[in-house]
């Protein structure tokens, strides 16, 4: 029998100390506060690496599509558009990957010094942050919860596709034009329910899977859900909270950099005058130049640390609720959790 077992759940604690379990690790809000400005800065590291050759590339593919627009009927030249613009999307390609793996490590390297002050009273020095296994075994756990997400969405649209299958069967038996409308309704409606029903079932269920593995110091991702069984309405509640919170926090400060550093691209013309549906030349070579000035870089890197800063307090205002729940699975007296 797994070690890991469903445990009784005792309501005897404040609902605050899990929304904001962020806060209450032993290091408190200064741990906290840390973290925050460490993950800032590496999330900034590498967006400063993965966003410029995107940006280039998202230009270059402008101007081929504007010169595509521009030779309509011209099928040498539609052909070569057709053939730039993909070479500029596989251009754009490693830095996709660079920013998706290496937000996975960021996430990886914080939730490990974060889960090993949190369990284990681990006091680090003013860098908190290492790669050992520990990060490693985050990283795992990421991307085996990603893997597992991804195949529970395609069975529910499996079984949506039958269903759509069985009732297109029902209503051309009918032999209705309005059962069949009733039919696509349903399976619209079907669609919607099942993605959302089934995206905060499998969030809710598995999201302990990190904390567990900080926990235990061994990779945990089925065996989650056994740590949300008696407990799970009071960790979605817990996530939701933090989940607005956070989402509110990063989406201010994300809009106020993207609003305040990207100005630059629709002054001048440039932007706005390509998006008011003047293509001209004197408008993308203006993009171009604005995209060159020292004011946009400067605009751009103040963008880039607001984005990386809401992105950081996102994932850390995350880790609170599944990190205070499976400490308070694992021990004995819950109400001495934070004491």
């Amino acid at each position: 029998m797994s070690e890991i077992q469903p445990r009784p759940y005792s309501k005897d604690y404040e609902i605050t100390d899990a929304m904001f379990g962020a806060f209450r690790s032993p290091g408190g809000p200064k741990y906290f506060w840390k973290l925050f400005g460490w993950t800032t800065l590496l999330f900034s590291l590498i967006y400063l690496v993965a966003f410029p050759p995107l940006l280039r590339g998202y230009l270059r593919f402008f101007n081929i599509a504007f010169e595509l627009e521009e030779g309509v009927g011209d099928a040498e030249a539609a052909e070569q558009a057709l053939e730039g613009i993909g070479a500029s999307l596989l251009t754009m390609v490693p830095s996709f990957l660079v920013l998706m793996f290496g937000s996975l490590l960021i996430i990886s390297i914080v939730r490990a010094a974060f889960y090993r002050r949190y369990f284990h009273q681990e006091v680090d020095g003013v860098f908190p942050f290492r790669l050992g296994a520990d990060e490693w075994r985050q990283f795992g756990v990421q991307l085996g919860y990603w893997g597992l997400f991804t195949l529970f969405f395609c069975g529910i649209l499996l079984v949506i596709v039958l269903l759509g299958v069985v009732l297109g069967g029902l209503s051309a038996a009918i032999g209705s034009g309005s059962a069949a409308m009733v039919v696509g309704i349903l399976i619209v409606i079907l669609i919607y329910v099942a993605i959302f029903v089934g995206a905060f079932w499998f969030g809710v269920t598995f999201a302990p899977a990190g904390a567990l593995t900080g926990l235990r110091q061994k990779a945990h991702i089925l065996a989650a859900r056994k740590i949300t069984k008696n407990r799970y309405w009071a960790l979605l509640g817990s996530l939701l909270v933090a989940f607005l919170i956070s989402y509110i926090m990063s989406y201010v400060m994300s809009s106020l950099g993207m609003t305040t550093g990207l100005a630059g691209l629709f002054s001048g013309g440039g932007l706005t005058d390509i998006m008011l549906g003047e293509n001209t030349e004197d408008a993308r070579e203006s993009l171009a130049n604005i995209s060159e000035s020292s004011g946009f870089r400067i605009g751009a890197f103040f963008a880039i640390i607001m984005t990386a800063a809401g992105q950081a307090f996102y994932i850390l205002m995350m880790m609170g609720p599944s990190a205070f729940f499976v400490r308070q699975w694992n021990e004995a007296d819950p109400v001495a959790v934070f004491e």
